[in-house]
């Protein structure tokens, strides 16, 4: 077996775990390059195949080729040849990227070495969400090819563009009796998991949008008090990411708050050091004058929500402070006060259920995501499935996944019957698939549900 790397995002890190499995294996491995590989400690510098050979035989494991610098390049042809004779498995690099993650290859790239029996395309996913100039080995190239600028942020969709054009279509061209496959190199994000899913097997990633995969936001209380106690309970069911702060030790503490993600006890004078970018703030401290602090803090920084509690009178009086303290109108417009939804709320667990409702009427304005922390943390193997359309009523929204594997269920995208079915679809599932449930007339005796609506499922194996 003879394979070549090209592309870029990791070659070199697939050729070392390829030669470890395939050493395991019992088989004698040589690694070796038709541009440039970087010296490892263990490489052979020599064009002498006899030598390469005797190592083999010793160890069953070479890579090998001629000393350029701190690299070492191609072997002779006579050299190549008596040494692959012997290998039972030859990997090559076979294409230069300068240690980027993405690129579009000149005319003379890459180097197939003709006897080759499979082209391994690698491609670096840790690129999506960095600028093109950041990430582009022969950038103007990639920038031809994408129709973009230097500054152009790259996604999924531009990655398997670069693959496809730079490399699948004109590699099945020129070699149309070799096996041709594509290795995404990702980060381990659910997301990247299933963008290599898809490249692999040739489906198109623009079927999943990057915002369902959006972690849940962080939720900032200011106030160790009853309502935050009743609101971390809750909040913690939703997923938020949950910091408290309160400038007393008895409040703020692990035993108090065992479900938050932090506990911090500090001066609210200090709560600046603890923000986060476009967070969730719920101002509930016991305070009146910290109320002002912390609402005066957070003004000055993005958020997504602000929700101060208070009666109508100390919210006004709060209102006119901060007036005087420089904020205008529209900023104090964007302050939830009296904090939550007019439920009628009297014990701390209701004050707390209605601030989260309205926090969750705001957050599903702006958010789509509703994946779980559990599944986007999740490194099992198994099927993702994931509502892709949507007519009609049916329980779930576009975006909504559940995960199948060997250890059970993940989250889900609706259940009833359809659930049922897509979990014993997902059973067999080996490459990506979608298939469409119809909740109607149609298949009502079928499935059970009377919902009136078509999901479109989609099935990735990661």
């Amino acid at each position: 077996m003879i394979q070549a790397f090209v592309g870029a995002g990791g070659k070199t890190s697939l050729i070392r775990k390829y030669a470890d499995q395939y050493r395991a294996e019992g088989k004698k491995v040589f690694v070796t390059t038709t541009t440039h590989m970087f010296i490892e400690e263990d490489t052979l510098l020599t064009d002498d195949s006899a030598e390469i050979i005797r190592v083999l035989e010793k160890t069953g494991y070479a890579m090998a080729g001629i000393p350029d610098g701190r690299k070492i390049t191609a072997l002779s042809e006579e050299a190549y040849r008596s040494v692959c004779s012997y290998a039972d498995v030859v990997l090559v690099e076979a294409d230069g990227s300068k240690h980027m993650p993405i690129k579009f290859p000149n005319e003379k790239e890459p180097v197939i070495p003709a006897n080759v029996d499979e082209i391994v395309i690698v491609c670096g996913l840790h690129a999506i969400g960095k600028k093109a100039e950041e990430v582009s080995h022969r950038l103007e190239l990639v920038k031809q090819c994408l129709n973009i600028e230097n500054d152009t942020t790259i996604t999924a969709s531009h990655i398997q563009k670069l693959v496809q054009k730079g490399y699948v279509e004109p590699l099945k061209e020129k070699y149309p009796e070799k096996n041709i496959r594509i290795e995404p190199n990702h980060n381990g994000s659910l997301y990247q998991r299933a963008v290599a899913s898809l490249m692999k097997n040739g489906m198109d990633v623009s079927l999943i949008d990057e915002a369902w995969f959006a972690t849940q936001p962080d939720l900032i209380i200011c106030g160790g008090g009853h309502v935050s106690r009743e609101l971390v309970k809750m909040a913690s069911c939703l997923d938020f990411r949950i910091k408290v702060i309160d400038d007393r030790e008895e409040f703020a503490n692990r035993e108090r708050f065992p479900m938050a993600d932090e506990v911090i006890c500090d001066s609210f004078e200090n709560l600046e050091n603890y923000l986060e970018p476009n967070a969730y703030y719920v101002v509930v401290s016991r305070e009146h004058k910290d109320d002002f602090t912390c609402v005066k803090t957070i003004l000055q920084h993005p958020y997504q929500y602000l929700g101060m509690i208070g009666s109508k009178g100390k919210v006004q009086k709060n209102f006119e402070n901060l007036r005087k303290a420089g904020e205008t109108e529209e900023q104090i417009a964007t302050i939830h006060a009296p904090i939550g939804l007019k439920i009628g709320a009297v014990t701390p667990a209701e004050i707390a259920i209605s601030i989260l409702a309205e926090i969750i009427q705001e957050k599903n304005k702006k958010q789509i995501s509703s994946v779980s922390r559990e599944l986007l943390d999740t490194k099992e193997h198994g099927v993702l499935c994931i509502i892709i359309g949507k007519t009609g009523s049916s329980p779930r929204g576009v975006g909504s996944m559940m995960f199948v594997g060997e250890n059970g269920v993940i989250d889900s995208i609706g259940g009833g019957a359809v659930e049922y079915a897509a979990i014993q679809q997902a059973k067999d599932v080996t490459v990506p698939m979608v298939r469409d449930y119809d909740l109607s007339e149609k298949d009502k005796v079928e499935l059970g549900m009377i919902c009136g609506g078509r999901n479109k499922v989609l099935f990735i194996p990661i």
